[in-house]
């Protein structure tokens, strides 16, 4: 009994490696489009081709959403297929995701337009300033952003000021998803193979670990 109680915990280990295996292989084949823009164009051009890359990024909102989704199942102890599970992440309200992720690279484009002009073209600092904190923000509140998404039916505009709101007002849940970031850069780091092959179910679960409490008590107002 022994024996069988250890290879069913083995197992049991094997497979939530394989669902994390496989809703990140599904996430990056989400983002197709910014790996070809990585591929031909190198990361190196970014600046230089910001529209472009920005919009190579609008698939991402979906793809992230997705991998939130089905985490959050498997934190919740209710996964089943990884396909299956990601799938109906991806697809629920896919147009409404979609729309803040190109509204969001949207902000993006203006604010880093903006920083430009401001630090380069005509040199105001208050402005340069006052675009770069907002450039933050649209970047800090991405985390919020598609988690409030893949767990919420709410109108864009509402899951935006949500999204805002919690990164000022749940400032540890903020910082620690700018921490699960920065361990993913970490790990790709000092072993980017093995990185590649989880990095993105391995984001998504620890932003939906560290932000059950801020969901709960969303559902609780």
């Amino acid at each position: 009994m022994e024996e069988l109680f250890n290879i069913e915990k083995v197992l049991g280990f094997c497979e939530k490696v394989c669902y994390f295996f496989i809703v990140n292989v599904l996430f990056v084949i989400s983002n197709i489009p910014v790996l070809l823009f990585l591929l031909f164009v190198g990361a190196g051009q970014i600046r230089e081709c910001l529209p472009l890359f920005l919009v190579c990024l609008i698939p991402m909102a979906p793809a992230l959403s997705a991998v939130m989704y089905a985490m959050n199942r498997l934190i919740q102890g209710v996964e089943g297929n990884a396909l299956r599970d990601y799938k109906k992440g991806y697809v629920r309200d896919f147009l409404q995701k979609a729309e803040l992720g190109a509204g969001q690279m949207l902000v993006l484009l203006m604010c880093w337009t903006n920083i430009e002009f401001f630090t380069v073209q005509l040199r105001c600092l208050p402005l340069a300033v006052l675009f770069i904190l907002l450039f933050a923000v649209s970047v800090l509140a991405t985390p919020n952003l598609y988690m409030l998404a893949s767990r919420y039916e709410m109108g864009k505009v509402q899951i935006a000021k949500t999204a805002v709101t919690l990164l000022f007002v749940k400032p540890v849940f903020t910082l620690g998803n700018i921490v699960a970031f920065f361990l993913i850069l970490a790990s790709f780091e000092i072993s980017a193979g093995t990185t590649v092959l989880f990095m993105g179910s391995a984001y998504g679960f620890l932003v939906m670990f560290m932000n059950q409490t801020v969901m709960r008590q969303l559902e609780n107002m």
